[in-house]
C-alpha cells in the first residue's frame, strides 16, 4: 500500500484505506476502486492525500522507494550529521524503521512469488 497525493490518483487505482473526513466520517471505504468522479469529489472536499493497494507510484526519475533501497541511503543522507547525539538517535530510529518495512517488503514479496 502506498500514500499518495490526490494530484497522483489515477482512475482504476483501489483504495486501502477508508477516506475520512476530519470528523471521522467515512466518505470512501477501503477497496472502492477509484473513478474521475469519485476523484473529482474527493478535490471538492479538499483530501490532499489517499492510500491506495500497491506501489502504483514511482519515486521522481524512476528512483526506488523500497525500504533497502532507504536504508542504503541512510548513513549517506546523515554524513554531515555525525557526533551529534539527537541526530545520531534519529538516525538510529530511522534504520530500525526501514529494516523493518525492507523485511516485511521482502516477505511480502516472497509470498507472492516475485
Amino acid at each position: 500500500m502506498q500514500k499518495i497525493p490526490l494530484t497522483l490518483a489515477k482512475p482504476g487505482m483501489q483504495l486501502a484505506k477508508a477516506v475520512t473526513r476530519d470528523n471521522g466520517m467515512v466518505v470512501m471505504g477501503a477497496g472502492m476502486e477509484l473513478t474521475e468522479t469519485h476523484i473529482e469529489r474527493l478535490r471538492g472536499m479538499e483530501v490532499d492525500r489517499i492510500t491506495v493497494e500497491g506501489n502504483p507510484v514511482e519515486g521522481a526519475d524512476g528512483v526506488d522507494t523500497s525500504a533497502a533501497k532507504r536504508l542504503e541511503r541512510l548513513d549517506h543522507l546523515f554524513r554531515r550529521l555525525s557526533g551529534d547525539p539527537w541526530m545520531d538517535q534519529v538516525r538510529g530510529y530511522l534504520h530500525e524503521y526501514f529494516r523493518l518495512k525492507a523485511a516485511e517488503q521482502a516477505a511480502r514479496a516472497a509470498a507472492e512469488g516475485k
